[in-house]
């Protein structure tokens, strides 16, 4: 009988793809990985299931593998069942999905290896010997330590010093011996902080039913600690003997995060996320999965990575929009982490303070446990919030006097003060004021934004540039005026204004270098700048105790946005920046510059809180059908000829349609609001239930149909399951 192996290949089709095995050297297992040739190329596949087969004909037309790369299995049980669940949940391909669950260098042909490292350490029986200065200081140094230190940290810690290890080794004063290698550098623990009354009746509810699946929402305000009691839920998980998975919403967030957690855990912490190296993500992904690692921290998708004994999921900042992947397999690393903590049997905290829709009908329903930090962790007291008139008197870029006339008053008293508004750039316009031509971008419905600092223009949606022009490209004057503001225009007006105090602007164009978000946190947290100009990156997680003032810029974005989730999010985006003032001992108070003062969204968020609004919204939200009260999804479409995304949706639409069910209705084929992205023309089918179920069996019913339309090979296509963006 011959071997069949059924293959999982990173390609769009949804099947697995039969191969033989004429490898008797290596038993083939399923969860390994295997080089296989598919259309001319050379690609990674996943074993997803072996059978054997005597029906020569079929076995005649099978190509064989070319090798099974690993002699072990690669991907544990507990990982391929989450996957499997993920591909079937989100109706993805199940190759692209263990694509997106492996790191870069497992995806292709690196070997499943530890990396080790030397690490060195005092000999028992040591003779007086004299010693050189750079000798004497390893000695020295290494007497501060019972266990080995790696020569990676003893060189970080001590400078070059190669020659001189190895010359007090020859002396059998030191010895050494390999390791497996850790990604971060070991680190001096210290106490933890001693916690609140409110910070141990959470620590005490979650651990309560420790050892069985519980979802727990912590709504903490601004400032009121949840990352102690993160640290002291892990703390006592590792003295269980088990690990830690816990997921930030932003790359910015990591180095704060793990700074904290390696202050006061005496643990292996690794790191998940794109600015980690690929050799690194490789190393911490093995080293979680055999149980070397203690902690992981990570981005959305260090929510697949294994762990031999997991113990305990954390979501901070679970709200956070960046948790949900919006192009490939468009997963939600929330719910994925629900699942494997419910397969786990563990808890899983979900912290924020500004919790999602969705989280809080969670509670209403009884799903969700919720936990409560009412009080800020110092007993600071929260800011003052005033909303004024943007339309009112105006310094200049947006700046209003009364705003102007707060920060001259915190930068006199040696304050500092951040400035939010959501558009990076110098101006979102260029306009000719002859002839109304506006700088549009040629592959997206979007306008050119300006950035001065580089002399271009650029679209913030494909990343198509221009050089800024001096001249309108229709009647040729050169009469070009910019309309409203952004980051860069902000901080040169500051400048000016404040010519002897450092502004520094952060948003994703000033921090593009490796590590230089993580410098700027540090000057800002030493006191060293005083005024600080950025978009969102700055309004989530960041503990910054001199700060006394915020001003928020151009507020009214969501007010009139066709997302019906935009004044969630705009609720929890005001909530969060201005919750960065007055977090130290000083005061903080916050001023909101909006052209919409007596917009009722303003009364409920400023004289009630996060919650009264959340509440109203979430009413609405069941009201009409919309999510949470009701579940959504898109098929969308995209193609460089505008008709033919509108023609392949409305042939799957045909499709539905004869499955000749009741329950889910479907809208459209539309175009999307924004048509054209980055040269093509997209549109959406949108289906919508009041449950999840119906919508999944309709898929279900017609995915292979749709599959196998002509136009489904010509056009870029997907299906986004609980899709959190419709624009």
């Amino acid at each position: 009988m011959t071997s069949i192996l059924h293959i999982a290949i990173p390609c769009p089709l949804r099947t697995v793809f039969d191969y033989l095995n004429t490898d008797s050297n290596i038993t083939a297992e399923i969860g390994m990985r295997v080089l296989v040739s598919f259309r001319s190329r050379q690609l990674v596949g996943i074993i997803v299931g072996i059978s054997t087969s005597t029906f020569e004909k079929y076995n005649a037309k099978l190509k064989t593998i070319e090798k099974i790369i690993d002699d072990q299995v690669l991907i544990p049980q507990t990982t391929f069942e989450l996957i499997n669940w993920v591909s079937n949940y989100y109706h993805h391909p199940i190759g692209e999905c263990f694509q997106a669950a492996l790191p870069k260098k497992l995806r292709q042909q690196d070997l499943a290896e530890l990396k080790t490292e030397t690490y060195w350490q005092l000999e028992l029986n040591q003779d007086e010997i004299k010693l050189g200065k750079k000798q004497q200081q390893i000695m020295s140094y290494l007497a501060n330590y019972s266990d080995a230190i790696s020569q990676q940290q003893i060189i970080a810690e001590l400078g070059s010093c190669k020659s001189s290890l190895f010359s007090l080794e020859d002396k059998k004063l030191i010895k050494q011996h390999q390791q497996v290698k850790q990604t971060l550098l070991a680190c001096d623990t210290e106490p933890s902080h001693t916690l609140s009354k409110q910070q141990r009746d959470v620590v005490g509810a979650v651990w309560k039913y420790h050892d069985s699946f519980k979802p727990y929402l912590l709504h903490g305000i601004t400032g009121s600690g949840k990352t102690e009691v993160y640290i002291q839920l892990t703390k006592q998980i590792i003295e269980k003997g088990k690990q830690a998975l816990i997921l930030i919403p932003e790359i910015g967030l990591t180095t704060q995060f793990v700074q904290r957690f390696r202050q006061h855990l005496d643990a292996n912490i690794v790191v998940l996320n794109s600015a980690v190296s690929d050799g690194d993500r490789k190393q911490a992904w093995l080293l979680a999965r055999d149980g070397l690692a203690d902690v992981v921290i990570g981005t959305r998708s260090a929510v697949f990575t294994p762990l031999k004994n997991i113990g305990l999921i954390i979501i901070d900042e679970e709200h956070d929009g960046s948790y949900k992947q919006q192009d490939g397999l468009r997963y939600h690393a929330r719910s994925v982490a629900l699942i494997r903590a419910q397969r786990a049997d563990i808890p899983i905290v979900l912290g924020s303070a500004t919790p999602s829709l969705e989280s809080l009908y969670n509670v209403e329903q009884g799903r969700y446990a919720l936990l409560n930090l009412t009080e800020r962790a110092t007993g600071a007291k929260l800011p003052k919030i005033k909303v004024i008139d943007s339309e009112g008197p105006t310094a200049n870029s947006g700046i209003s006097t009364i705003l102007y006339k707060a920060i001259q008053q915190q930068i006199s008293l040696g304050n500092q003060v951040l400035l939010f508004i959501n558009r990076r750039g110098f101006a979102p316009v260029l306009m000719c004021h002859d002839c109304n031509w506006i700088a549009s971008c040629t592959s997206c419905d979007a306008k050119m934004i300006v950035h001065q600092s580089r002399n271009i223009l650029m679209c913030h949606h494909c990343g198509l540039i221009h050089r800024l022009i001096q001249h309108c490209p229709t009647c040729k004057t050169t009469e070009l005026k910019t309309y409203g503001v952004g980051t860069q225009q902000l901080e040169q007006t500051l400048q000016l204004y404040f010519p002897e105090t450092e502004v520094i602007r952060i948003d994703r164009d000033s921090t593009q270098k490796v590590n230089v978000f993580a410098e700027i946190i540090d000057e800002i947290q030493q006191g060293g700048a005083k005024i600080l100009v950025g978009t969102q990156m700055l309004a989530k997680g960041h503990d910054f105790h001199n700060v006394t003032l915020v001003g928020v810029l151009d507020a009214d974005q969501g007010l009139f946005s066709a997302d019906f989730r935009a004044t969630e999010i705009l609720a929890q985006l005001i909530t969060q920046v201005t919750g960065r003032a007055g977090r130290g001992q000083k005061p903080g108070e916050v001023f909101i510059q909006t052209s919409q003062i007596k917009n009722d969204f303003w009364k409920d968020l400023i004289g009630q809180d996060y919650n009264f609004i959340a509440q109203k919204i979430l009413a609405q939200r069941k009201d009409m059908g919309l999510p949470p009260g009701g579940s959504l999804c898109v098929i969308r479409a995209e193609d460089k000829q505008q008709s033919l995304a509108m023609l392949f949706l409305t042939e799957a639409l045909e499709l539905l349609n004869k499955a000749n069910q009741q329950q889910v209705m479907i809208l459209g084929p539309v175009p999307a609001i924004m048509e054209k992205r980055a040269g093509r023309y997209r549109a959406q089918l949108l289906l919508s239930c009041s449950k999840r179920k119906p919508i999944h069996q309709l898929l279900d019913h017609t995915i292979n149909a749709i599959s196998k339309l002509k136009l489904a090979r010509k056009v870029r296509w997907s299906i986004d399951i609980d899709p959190v963006d419709l624009m």
